[in-house]
């Protein structure tokens, strides 16, 4: 065999080794999608619309509103397995209160500010894809901080409640650690009790929130 045909044969194996070893290095390095084991914290900002007020208000009567309101986000998801997660969420917000229609007007009631903090299981249709949607279901325990009642309207107490939490939403693959993520939560929220010397009021509301997000798995 000459030096041309042993040189031939040597670049043959080698290319022959390459094409052989390809897949295995961009399986190496191919984006991964969430799987187990995988810790994924996302921030985000939220938009929070009560849905299905209904209200109580004794002699006066009227009816309890709160406007949308928009709050920023944070939450932790750690992955037990390829299809189960376990989500964190924490955050402090302030919702005021407005009675309308009543017999004496309409004037706003006061502002209440919460700390929530809700953890919800979650099922992940697709593990390690670039697209994985999920459905969850949980509780939201939420604590009041403070009240601030409004101009002319007595000091007040409002109850801290614990909510049932359901959720839809998806995660997607940006390339290395991120993630974008869209999600949808349906909180249902047991009965509001305002108590004071000069006014009480029974408020039943829902609330729908819709999150944007970005996340970072590590």
């Amino acid at each position: 065999m000459t030096s041309y045909h042993r040189k031939f044969c040597q670049l043959a194996g080698l290319a022959v080794a390459l094409a052989l070893s390809m897949p295995a290095a961009l399986a190496a390095t191919a984006p991964r999608g969430l799987t187990q084991g995988d810790w994924l914290v996302r921030a985000g900002a939220a938009r929070i619309m009560p849905i299905g007020i209904r209200s109580t208000i004794p002699t006066i009567g009227g009816d309890v509103e709160t406007p949308d309101t928009y709050s920023p986000t944070l939450d932790l998801s750690y992955f037990l397995t390829d299809h189960w997660a376990l989500q964190l969420t924490g955050g402090v917000s302030s919702t005021p209160y407005r009675l309308k229609d009543s017999a004496v007007g309409d004037f706003d009631i006061g502002t209440v500010r919460t700390a929530a903090l809700a953890l919800m299981a979650q099922y992940h249709f697709r593990p390690g894809s670039t697209i994985n949607p999920y459905i969850g279901a949980g509780m939201v325990w939420s604590r009041t901080l403070k009240v601030e009642p409004a101009d002319n309207i007595p000091d007040f107490e409002v109850d801290s409640i614990n909510s049932v939490l359901l959720g839809i939403g998806l995660d997607y693959h940006l390339g290395g650690h991120w993630f974008a993520n869209a999600n949808v939560q349906y909180l249902r929220v047991p009965t509001y009790y305002f108590d004071s010397d000069g006014f009480s009021a029974q408020v039943d509301l829902d609330t729908l929130i819709t999150g944007l997000g970005l996340g970072y798995r590590f």
